[in-house]
């Protein structure tokens, strides 16, 4: 009986420790079931070319997952990171100063009355906001954005939001191009 007790006490207290624990550096980053939070979200749609083709959220908890597709660094499915304290609510106050909800929905729209130029083949950006702080998407073919809509000011938002994201690293230069490799390098 005494040899028993100890072997009792060790197989209860592993399994109080293996419920749902997890380590602080990776806290939150795992996927879970789906919950109100508020989330953003960029997203850039391939083309014929090598432009990058990602999906990056962040939620209000400052989680950030990405999960890259073809010509960036990162393509083994999700990565996450945890930003910097008041990442989420810099990208709201990001979005507002720029007028982000002042955006139409889409570009070209569907008359197509906002874009002269062909949309075949163009990568799309996509920006989302759901949530109660703010609830708005916009999806963008950049060339389709008229002098009203000032495709400079979107430039200027989407740079501003990326230095938050903090990606340039999962992105990376294209592996599919020599264009960033030093120079002397062999490929």
């Amino acid at each position: 009986m005494k040899q028993l007790l100890p072997a009792v006490l060790a197989a209860l207290s592993v399994a109080a420790c293996a419920g749902d624990y997890q380590p602080y550096l990776t806290r939150g980053l795992t996927p879970a079931a789906p919950e109100a939070r508020d989330r953003f979200t960029l997203e850039r749609t391939a083309c014929s070319g090598s432009c990058p083709v990602y999906v990056v959220e962040v939620d209000e908890r400052d989680i950030l997952q990405f999960q890259g597709e073809r010509h960036v660094a990162e393509t083994d499915g999700v990565v996450g990171k945890r930003l910097p304290d008041g990442a989420f609510a810099s990208l709201i106050d990001i979005a507002r100063s720029y007028g982000f909800e002042s955006f139409d929905a889409a570009y070209p729209n569907q008359e197509a009355s906002t874009c002269a130029a062909s949309a075949e083949d163009a990568p799309r950006v996509i920006v989302a906001f759901e949530g109660r702080r703010l609830d708005h998407k916009v999806s963008v073919d950049r060339r389709c954005l008229g002098p009203a809509d000032s495709a400079e000011r979107f430039d200027d938002m989407i740079q501003a939001m990326e230095a938050v994201l903090d990606i340039s690293d999962l992105i990376g230069p294209d592996e599919d191009s020599d264009v960033d490799a030093p120079p002397g390098s062999a490929e």
